[in-house]
This record gives structure tokens, C-alpha cells and sequence, in this order.
């Protein structure tokens, strides 16, 4: 019986170290996905008129008038301003470089069409201090479909490669997908494609 036991071992440990030592080739495999917008993220800032007379600056309109008369304008392409959250953080932030009242506030839209009215709305004391872009994020069945499509590749360059060397690919011996769900959309450029990489090894034999 210790016999038994003992050769046992001995199998399981050749087996052990001829899996470790076998042939392998490790690849890096792409695919691409388009990128869709989910929202939009609009900063406006709301600033005091100054204008120069004499030796100093004189105000010709609050950051109060200003904004009333901002709302008006927006109700006017039928947004309401009562949307817009204040932006208290952001006001701090840049307190150190304003000589000026200012105010920030910023709108979270989908409505692509209420972004073009905003940024294209011009009145005097207000601007656009940023837009952001935040783009859909990929189910775990699209990761999936992705990583699979990624793999073909893999394996595509994989047989090239080992064509060269006379040898053919096996099954797949590792994975590594370091893929996550989020998307980034480009704020400049007019690539709407993401990567989506994936490093696979497969048996050389």
C-alpha cells in the first residue's frame, strides 16, 4: 500500500513539473469599440462687469444682474436655471486668480441639443468654464463579446508567429484582462474608438 502510495506521488509530481515546463507562447491580442456618449457636464462661470474709468475700475453690472439676465436669456430657448447646481468647491479653487465676483454653476444633461443652445448663448459677464463628456459604460456581456474578439486575435498572431518556428498552437494556457466597464470619450479629435487588449498564452508545441 505504501508502495502505491508513494509511486502516486511520483506521477502526480512528474505530471506537476511536466505541465510547468511545457512550451508556451504569450501574446497580446486588440479589438475595438466604438464609444457612446452617456452625458454631458456643462461649467459656466458668472462673473461681475468692471469697466476702467479713471485711475480704477468702476461696476457696470453685478454678478447678481448678470445672472438674472442669464436666466432670462436661457428661459428664453426654454432651459431653466433652476437645473444648474452651484459650484462651491470650484469657486474656492479658483478664488487665489479672481479679481472679480465670480459664481460657478453647471448643468448634468443627455440632451445633446441643450448643449449646443448653452454653449452658443452668449451674454455679457458669463462664459464657459468647461464641458465634460462622460461616455456609456460596457456590460459584462459586451466585456465578454470584447475579450473573445480580442482572443481571435491573439491566437491569430499566435499560429503566425509559430508558423515561423515550425511548431503549431495548442489550447490556452492564460488570460490576462485587465478591461474594465468604463469608456473615455475624447473632449478633442474625432475618434470615437477604444482599444481593448487582452494577453493570452497558449501551448507551443
Amino acid at each position: 500500500m505504501k508502495k502505491f502510495i508513494f509511486l502516486m506521488a511520483v506521477l502526480f509530481a512528474v505530471s506537476s513539473i511536466a505541465q510547468e515546463n511545457r512550451n508556451t507562447i504569450t501574446v497580446v491580442g486588440e479589438t475595438e469599440t466604438s464609444v457612446e456618449d452617456n452625458s454631458y457636464t456643462i461649467l459656466i462661470s458668472l462673473q461681475q462687469i468692471l469697466v476702467y474709468e479713471g485711475q480704477g475700475e468702476v461696476e457696470v453690472a453685478s454678478v447678481s444682474d448678470v445672472k438674472n439676465n442669464y436666466i432670462n436669456k436661457l428661459g428664453d430657448l426654454g432651459i431653466d436655471f433652476s437645473r444648474f447646481r452651484r459650484s462651491t468647491y470650484y469657486e474656492f479653487a479658483s478664488s487665489y486668480g479672481q479679481g472679480r465676483v465670480t459664481e460657478f454653476y453647471y448643468l448634468k444633461t443627455e440632451n445633446k441639443e441643450e448643449v449646443r443652445k448653452i454653449i452658443n448663448l452668449k451674454v455679457a459677464g458669463m462664459s464657459i468654464t468647461n464641458t465634460e463628456i462622460e461616455a456609456n459604460k460596457l456590460s459584462n456581456d459586451e466585456l465578454v463579446a470584447l475579450a473573445k474578439k480580442a482572443m481571435d486575435n491573439a491566437r491569430e498572431k499566435a499560429e503566425a508567429l509559430a508558423q515561423k518556428m515550425n511548431k503549431t498552437v495548442g489550447e490556452v494556457v492564460g488570460i490576462v484582462d485587465q478591461n474594465t466597464s468604463e469608456q473615455y470619450a475624447q473632449s478633442y479629435g474625432t475618434s470615437r474608438l477604444q482599444s481593448h487588449v487582452v494577453t493570452v498564452s497558449f501551448e507551443l508545441k
